[in-house]
C-alpha cells in the first residue's frame, strides 16, 4: 500500500507541475482536457505496472575454490529440549483505528456524493422541463445563474419567461453538454471520495473545471465578439452561483484567466513541442518508476580478460558471511571455535568456509530440454511464481517468459508395481525472479553459521545449537552445557548407546508438553509481561522431579523474574531425566515466542 501511494503521489505531482508551469498557459484547451485526466488514470494505474528490462550481462569465470571434505552446515535450529509455547500476541489496535476512520471519512463522502446526484434529479422532477436544442432547460424559480449536469441546463425561470437570458449564455452551457464535461467532474469526485486525504485531486479538480470553461469560453467567442461576451461575463459576476459542486456553471471563475485566455493564441511549433515534452515526462515517469532491469547471462565476447575481471573468492566470502557468528566444533582436529566472522584467521576461512554460493543474479532462462520434460509428465502440478494454475493455464505461456524453474516430486509404491513419481513443477518469470529470487544468496540466510566435523556421524541432537550470548549465557557456560548434554563425536560409541537406550528417557511433565504449555499459561500472562517477541527462560528439573533455578535471560526486570521463578517451581514434579537406569539432573531451556 506504502509503494502504491508513494508512486501515485509522485506522478499526480510531476504531471501536474508540468500542467501548472507550461501546458496551463497555452490555448491547447483540448489536449490539456486529455492530458489531465489521463495523468490520473496514469498515475492510478502506474504501481501495478513492471516493464523488465532485460540486461546481457557476460558470464565471467570465477576461479576454484578450496574444498574441503567431511564438513556438514547444520541449520538453525532453537536451543530448547523442553517445550516451546506460542501464545497469542496482543493485539495492535493502531491499523484498526486508521481503517475505521478511513472507512467512516470514505461513507461519509460516497453519502454526499449520492445526495448531490440526487439533487439534480430532485430538481428536474419538481420544475417544469422545456426541450431546447437537444437538451432540456430545468426551470428553476431561485435566481440563479445558468449551470449543466450531464444533458440538463438550470436557468431561472423569471429571466426565461422574459427571454432575459443572452444567446451566449445557451450557447456557453449548450458547449458543457455536447463535450460531455460533467463526466469529468464525477470522475474526479468519485476519486476524492476514496482517496480524500490525497489533496492533489482537489488542484486536479479546479484545473479541470476552468479547463472546461476556457472550452466553453473558445465556442462562444468563435461565432461572437469577445469584447461584449466578457462585458457579459462580468455584468454576470455578481449572480448567485450553483450550490452544487459537481455542475459545471458559467461564473467558475470570473478571473483574468479566462480573460486574457480568450485573446491569446499559440504557435503549431510551440503546441507541438508542449506534446511531446509531455509524451517524454510520462515516458520518464514509467522508466523510473516502473521499469525493473532484469539480468540474463549473455555471450561471452572473445577478449582475454585481466586480473581485475574476476571475482575473488575471499571478497565473495566475506560478502556473504558479513556479520555472522561462526561456531565450528571439530574432533577431528580438537578445535572448537565460536567467534564472529570476521575475526577468524583467511586460513580458517579457506578451511572451514570454502564453498559460497553464487549470486543468483544471472537467470539462465528455461532450457528447451527441461521444458520439455514438464510436459511430458503425467499428473504434474504447475507453478507460475508459485501460484498454482492449471496445465491449459501454463500452455498459454512461452518458454522464453520464464526465467528460472525447478521441482519437488513425491511418489509411493504399491506392492507389486513400479514407484509412481508426481512433480511439482514451479516456473518463476523474470520480474519475480528478479524480486523475490534474484537476492537469496546475496548474504547468508542466519545469525549463526554451525559447522560440526567429525570422524563419524553425529546425530543432530548432539549439535552445538546456539552462542552464549544467543541464550544469556557465557561461551563457558555454553561449554558446560554441552559437555552436559552431548556426547563428544570422536569418542561417540554407537553399540553402547543403543544398549543403554532401554535405560535412558528424557524428562516429562505429567500429562506430556501440552500440559505444560496449559499449566504455564493459565498461571502466566507473559503476552502482556514480556515486551520481546522472543524469550528464553531457563530451569532446572532435578532428580526429585522438582524445578528450580528459574531465569528470564536477557531481562535485568528483577520483579519479573521472581513472578517467573514462582510459577515454574510450583509446577506439578516432573518424571526426572534417566541415564543408564539412574536419574539425572538436566538443564531446560522454555522457549516463548509471541506469533506474528
Amino acid at each position: 500500500m506504502s509503494e502504491f501511494l508513494i508512486k501515485l503521489a509522485i506522478s499526480m505531482t510531476v504531471l501536474f507541475l508540468l500542467y501548472k508551469l507550461f501546458l496551463e498557459k497555452e490555448k491547447m484547451h483540448r489536449f490539456n482536457r486529455f492530458y489531465l485526466l489521463f495523468s490520473l488514470l496514469f498515475s492510478l494505474c502506474l504501481p501495478f505496472i513492471t516493464i523488465p528490462v532485460y540486461v546481457s550481462i557476460p558470464t565471467i569465470p570465477i576461479e576454484n575454490p578450496v574444498t574441503v571434505s567431511n564438513i556438514v552446515m547444520s541449520p538453525q535450529i532453537p536451543y530448547s529440549l523442553g517445550p516451546d509455547v506460542v501464545l497469542q500476541p496482543k493485539t495492535n489496535y493502531i491499523p484498526y483505528i486508521i481503517w475505521s476512520i478511513y472507512s467512516i471519512v470514505t461513507l461519509l463522502l460516497i453519502i454526499r456524493f449520492a445526495i448531490n446526484i440526487t439533487r439534480f434529479y430532485r430538481l428536474k422532477k419538481r420544475n417544469q422541463n422545456i426541450p431546447y436544442k437537444g437538451v432540456t432547460l430545468v426551470l428553476i424559480d431561485n435566481n440563479i445563474l445558468p449551470h449543466t449536469f450531464l444533458n440538463t441546463v438550470y436557468v431561472n425561470k423569471e429571466e426565461y419567461e422574459n427571454q432575459a437570458i443572452e444567446p451566449e449564455l445557451y450557447s456557453h452551457e449548450l458547449t458543457h453538454v455536447k463535450q460531455r464535461h460533467t463526466l469529468d467532474i464525477l470522475f474526479i469526485e468519485l476519486l476524492k471520495t476514496i482517496l480524500w486525504f490525497n489533496p492533489l485531486l482537489y488542484f486536479y479538480k479546479k484545473a479541470i473545471q476552468l479547463n472546461h470553461e476556457f472550452l466553453a469560453d473558445e465556442n462562444v467567442i468563435y461565432k461572437n465578439d469577445i469584447i461584449s461576451y466578457q462585458q457579459l461575463l462580468l455584468n454576470r459576476s455578481q449572480q448567485r452561483a450553483p450550490i452544487a459542486i459537481l455542475a459545471s456553471n458559467l461564473n467558475f471563475p470570473i478571473t483574468k484567466k479566462r480573460f486574457v485566455m480568450m485573446t491569446k493564441t499559440t504557435p503549431k511549433i510551440k503546441t507541438l513541442a508542449l506534446k511531446v515534452a509531455s509524451v517524454l515526462t510520462v515516458a520518464g515517469i514509467v522508466y523510473f518508476l516502473s521499469t525493473e532491469n532484469v539480468a540474463y547471462a549473455g555471450t561471452q565476447q572473445n577478449k582475454t580478460l585481466t586480473a581485475t575481471d574476476s571475482v575473488s573468492p575471499n571478497s565473495r566470502r566475506d560478502e556473504y558471511f558479513k556479520g555472522v557468528r561462526i561456531i565450528i566444533q571439530d574432533s577431528v582436529r580438537n578445535v572448537f571455535i565460536n567467534s564472529p566472522y570476521e575475526k577468524l584467521t583467511l586460513k580458517q576461512k579457506q578451511l572451514y568456509l570454502a564453498t559460497v554460493p553464487k549470486k543468483k543474479d544471472n537467470p539462465d532462462g528455461v532450457s528447451e530440454e527441461d521444458y520439455k520434460f514438464s510436459l511430458e509428465q503425467k499428473d504434474s502440478y504447475f507453478y507460475i511464481d508459485n501460484i498454482k494454475i492449471s496445465r491449459e493455464e501454463f500452455l498459454k505461456h512461452k518458454r522464453e517468459e520464464f526465467a528460472s524453474t525447478g521441482f519437488k516430486m513425491f511418489g509411493e509404491t504399491k506392492a507389486g508395481e513400479e514407484m509412481s513419481m508426481t512433480f511439482m513443477l514451479y516456473y518463476y518469470t523474470y520480474p519475480y525472479y528478479n524480486k523475490h529470487i534474484k537476492h537469496l544468496n546475496d548474504h547468508y540466510p542466519e545469525e549463526t553459521c554451525q559447522i560440526t566435523i567429525s570422524k563419524k556421524p553425529v546425530p543432530d541432537s548432539f549439535k552445538i545449537i546456539k552462542s552464549g550470548s544467543e541464550i544469556g549465557k557465557s561461551d563457558k557456560e555454553v561449554i558446560d552445557m554441552r559437555q552436559e548434554t552431548t556426547i563428544s563425536a570422536a569418542t561417540y560409541n554407537f553399540e553402547e548407546d543403543n544398549a543403554k537406550t532401554a535405560h535412558t528417557r528424557d524428562a516429562a511433565f505429567p500429562g506430556g508438553n501440552e500440559a505444560f504449555d496449559a499449566y504455564i499459561s493459565k498461571n502466566l500472562d507473559l503476552d502482556s509481561i514480556i515486551k520481546d517477541n522472543e524469550a528464553f527462560i531457563g530451569y532446572t528439573i532435578n532428580t526429585d522431579g522438582s524445578v528450580t533455578h528459574v531465569k528470564l535471560y536477557g531481562d535485568n526486570d528483577e520483579k519479573l523474574n521472581d513472578d517467573i521463578k514462582k510459577v515454574f517451581e510450583a509446577s506439578p514434579k516432573w518424571i526426572p531425566q534417566q541415564k543408564d537406569g539412574k536419574p539425572i539432573t538436566v538443564n531446560r531451556v522454555f522457549t516463548y515466542r509471541k506469533t506474528k
